[in-house]
């Protein structure tokens, strides 16, 4: 299949602009998807789709890669980003991608995504992260996904609400004391766990025991909704994004950071490298001082550039 063809002609140009279109863009994005919209394009780099063309065969993918979970964003173009405050404008954004095909290709990336944030029914602020978004999904899936019927069922809470709940202790007991948590899914009143300050952020979602793995087939029994398969930084499963109270997180410490570039987690553009307390993280090497809010993304795998070169010599 051609370039073309997928529908994604326009965007191809813009491979490596990506980085710095939303360096330029975050100032003018809210708050609430700032942080949100670079976890998601860590979650889905143009480099994991460019490693799955290049293996079509995903039993060997899983196999080679060790691959689990949903990893291929044409599988989930319009859930991978139900984390994204802006989520609610994903219908209005998928009509407005057809014209914006159709129309004279914008001379910068820059200019296409405030284009598309332009034609909907929003505030840019709170449109420019899922507009964004939105055209990746277009590069990476093309357009046949924008035919597919979808309704966003919209919360009630404003952008400042969602902020102000996002890394805040939860009121529990007969007083209404309040104690510290992790909010893994904003979008479920019951979408969070106790935190002991000074634990590991796996070591307190150890503690809920709810079936978590009848929804998530990663998690196991008992053992919480991150899913793991150790504590020690080995298996680089329990890898998250980190949404709110970043601040009350210990900084990453160099065994963390050198099993996140082992895990291939990291080598992508859009990781901040320097960053003391970066947007991704492993919850089993994550000390939180405080409530916090993560998103668990749907896949996890080990296929870093090293791995990659290891699998080329022996084929």
């Amino acid at each position: 299949m051609n370039k073309t063809s997928e529908g994604d002609g326009l965007l191809w140009r813009f491979d490596g602009d990506w980085p710095d279109a939303l360096g330029e863009l975050s100032a003018e994005m809210h708050t609430i998807d700032r942080d949100a919209c670079w976890i998601w394009f860590q979650f889905f780099p143009l480099a994991l789709k460019d490693l799955l063309d290049a293996t079509p065969d995903r039993k060997v993918l899983e196999q080679v890669y060790q691959f689990r979970g949903t990893y291929q964003l044409a599988d989930i173009p319009d859930t991978s980003h139900r984390f994204l405050y802006g989520h609610r404008y994903w219908p209005a954004v998928k009509r407005a991608l057809v014209p914006v095909m159709a129309d004279e290709p914008k001379p910068t990336l820059v200019e296409t995504i405030r284009s598309l944030a332009a034609r909907l029914d929003g505030p840019s602020d709170l449109t420019l992260a899922i507009s964004a978004v939105g055209l990746m999904t277009l590069r990476q899936v093309g357009p046949d996904f924008l035919t597919r019927p979808y309704s966003r069922i919209v919360g009630s809470e404003t952008a400042e609400q969602v902020l102000r709940s996002r890394a805040t202790n939860a009121k529990r007991g007969l007083f209404g004391r309040s104690k510290p948590r992790v909010v893994m899914d904003e979008g479920q009143s019951d979408g969070w766990f106790p935190l002991v300050p000074g634990q590991h952020i796996t070591t307190a979602a150890e503690l809920d025991k709810r079936p978590h793995h009848e929804t998530n087939r990663r998690c196991s029994i008992g053992n919480g909704p991150i899913p793991v398969d150790c504590r020690s930084g080995t298996c680089g499963t329990c890898w998250v994004g980190i949404l709110g109270g970043n601040e009350k997180l210990d900084p990453v410490e160099p065994f963390e950071r050198k099993r996140m570039e082992y895990f291939g987690y990291w080598e992508n553009p859009f990781h901040r490298s320097d960053d003391l307390r970066p947007l991704i993280r492993l919850a089993c090497q994550c000390v939180a001082r405080g409530s916090c809010g993560i998103v668990i993304p749907p896949w996890n795998g080990v296929w870093s550039r090293k791995r990659q070169e290891a699998v080329a010599r022996r084929t």
